[in-house]
Parts: C-alpha cells; structure tokens; sequence
C-alpha cells in the first residue's frame, strides 16, 4: 500500500490476522508444539482463532453461523464458518469461509466461494467476504481462476440463478508447518491474494 493511502476494512482485517497476540495469548499451541492433523482439529481451532480475532476488533462473532436471511432465494441452507455483527447496529459486516486446501480440493474452495457470494448477495451491508484455506508449506492450489469465477460471474445452484457477488473478497492462505519429528503442525503464517482478489470483482 502506498504511503498516505487510505486503510480499506480488507487491510484492518488483515492485519489482525497477522498480529499474533490473540493466537499467543488465547492459542499458544498453534504457536509451539502443535496439533494434530485429525478430522476437524485444525477447522475448529481457527474458527476459534477467527472469532478471538473478531472480538478484539470489537465485533460479535459467530461462529458455523447460519446465514438463516437467504432462505427466501431458493438456494437450500447456507452456513459461514464465522460471521462478525456490529454491536450496534446488529447487523453481519464480514462474512468468512475456512478450508483445508490438497491437490484436487478446488472443487470444496469453489463451494465456500459461492456460499459467500450467496451471503454477499443476501446481506446489504456486507462489507467484507473472506476465504481463509489452510495448507501444508509447500502446497497451492494451481490456479484460482476457476475458484472465484463463480464469485465474479454468478452461477447456478438449487436450479437458481446466482448472480455475481459485489462485496469486496480477500483469499488468505493459512500455512501450517509440521514439527520435526511429530505427527502435529503448528502454524506458520497468513498470505493474502490481493491479484485474485481484483479479478473476483472483474478488476486487473
């Protein structure tokens, strides 16, 4: 960003991400000595992780929140894996999906890319949406071309039209690392996209 520049809500949520003094005060095992990679273990500590954030931005986080408003479209239920709510008033301002990224998951990060378009659509004073994927070091996803065409070009589901999302979108990578000689991971950093960010709402 360019000195003077104007701070949008994605870069005030971004950067208490990358602040660690939630994750060291509230989650030191994601820090030092790690944790397993079994079912939902790595899933449920970041969503948790997402809400503490959430909090010391002074939002009311939900977490597996249903985004119960959308029901009237057609489109089945849809379900973020964290909302934040102004306190006042108590409406969604920030909307987050998170998932675990290996070779062969775009298909599940182009599902959470379309249940935010959906929130996005459904919610006027959405200001931001969030895909954070989690992934070992080392690992990408080849392309996210295809991920987030669905988020700028609308798509189909339930036989419903989607139309394209006009809430701003940030993509986080959340890299995990192993610890030598276990079985566990701790975590490593977030990375933000901000080119496919630009090409979700059809910017270059």
């Amino acid at each position: 960003m360019m000195p003077g520049a104007r701070h949008s809500l994605a870069d005030e949520v971004f950067a208490a991400l990358i602040d660690r003094s939630v994750m060291a005060e509230h989650f030191p095992m994601l820090l030092s000595g790690g944790i397993p990679d079994l079912g939902l273990t790595i899933h449920s500590h970041f969503l948790t992780v997402l809400a503490g954030v959430g909090q010391s931005m002074h939002y009311a986080t939900v977490a597996e929140c249903p985004i119960w408003w959308a029901r009237e479209d057609g489109v089945g239920d849809v379900r973020a894996d964290s909302v934040w709510f102004d306190k006042t008033p108590l409406r969604p301002r920030l909307a987050f999906e998170f998932e675990r990224f290996e070779r062969g998951d775009e298909g599940k990060l182009r599902g959470k890319i379309e249940n935010l378009a959906i929130t996005s659509n459904n919610t006027e004073e959405l200001g931001l949406c969030v895909l954070v994927y989690w992934v070992r070091s080392g690992s990408a996803p080849r392309s996210m071309d295809a991920i987030i065409a669905s988020y700028r070009d609308g798509f189909r589901r339930n036989g419903r039209v989607v139309p394209p999302a006009g809430t701003p979108l940030m993509l986080v990578k959340c890299v995990m690392r192993e610890v030598v000689g276990t079985d566990r991971l701790v975590f490593g950093e977030f990375l933000r996209d901000e080119r496919n960010e630009r090409l979700a709402l059809g910017r270059v």
